[in-house]
């Protein structure tokens, strides 16, 4: 059977959205590859890549920690104003990155806000691991918390009803009923904020340009290729970024064969069912 013009036309619409997605990524491969390997051996960059990842980690695990809940809440319950949170969870995608980082700063540093009182305590954001972690968790945690409702959208709430008719608190059934039905979405959402936060560089600019890791005064990833292309131009900043790309694309890569792994033996065995 022959497609019809209307599906081959989004077909090639389509394809050419993936096209540009892919060609600028081989591009960089081409130009910065040969390098990759050199790249992925300066201690400075290795420090970088660290420091990412573990912000990044970090930023998923609160995105899980904090987001889930709020999923759960949106998902399952309605009351005044729930257009306004509704529209809070997201505005994090709307704001421009740099102003992120600028009320990071504002609102936990030592000027105003929370800052004072942190400062006494000897908590400092600013150019820490912390202030990183605080700034990547900001623009990233929207992810889980959508792809978490969304999931949660998709059960009926009647299967917490019948649980709870038997006996079970909510709590109990939500973790013996819903949490096994989700947890590949709360897995995926959180891998998806967890890359969203390994890529973010705009807020890292101003609240954790550098950070102090160890002994050692670090860049984050991003901020140390902004760095290769401000002082040594195109090709370094190429060389950079593809050993980031390689990294990040390969974590990223892995944790979702991983999940999928897990999905196939459950997918066939209900199949055969």
């Amino acid at each position: 059977m022959r497609p019809s013009p209307f599906l081959l036309l989004l077909a090639i619409a389509g394809g050419l959205l993936l096209l540009f997605f892919s060609y600028p990524i081989a591009v960089l491969i081409l130009v910065g590859g040969s390098g990759l390997a050199e790249a992925l051996r300066v201690r400075g960059f290795e420090l970088a890549l660290l420091v990412t990842i573990i912000t990044s980690t970090i930023a998923a695990a609160a995105s899980v920690i904090f987001g889930v809940p709020l999923a759960y809440v949106l998902s399952r319950q309605s009351f005044r104003g729930k257009g306004v949170i509704e529209a809070l969870v997201d505005l994090p995608i709307a704001i421009p990155h740099i102003i992120v980082g600028v009320m990071i700063v504002l609102a936990f540093s030592w000027y105003v806000g929370l800052g004072p009182i942190l400062h006494r305590l000897g908590i400092n954001v600013v150019d820490t691991i912390l202030g990183a972690a605080m700034a990547v968790t900001y623009v990233s945690a929207t992810y889980t918390v959508r792809v978490v409702e969304s999931a949660l959208n998709a059960i009926s709430p009647d299967l917490e009803l019948t649980a709870m008719s038997l006996g079970a608190s909510r709590a109990r059934a939500f973790t013996s009923v819903v949490l096994p039905r989700i947890w590949r979405s709360v897995a995926g959402g959180a891998l998806t904020s967890w890359a969203r936060a390994a890529s973010e560089a705009g807020a890292l600019f101003i609240v954790a340009y550098d950070v102090y890791f160890g002994r050692s005064l670090v860049y984050p990833a991003p901020v140390a290729i902004y760095e290769a292309y401000v002082g040594l131009g195109i090709i370094e900043a190429a060389k950079f970024s593809a050993a980031m790309l390689v990294v990040v694309l390969g974590i990223f890569a892995l944790a979702r064969l991983l999940l999928e792994a897990r999905r196939g033996p459950r997918t066939a065995g209900a199949a055969e069912a």
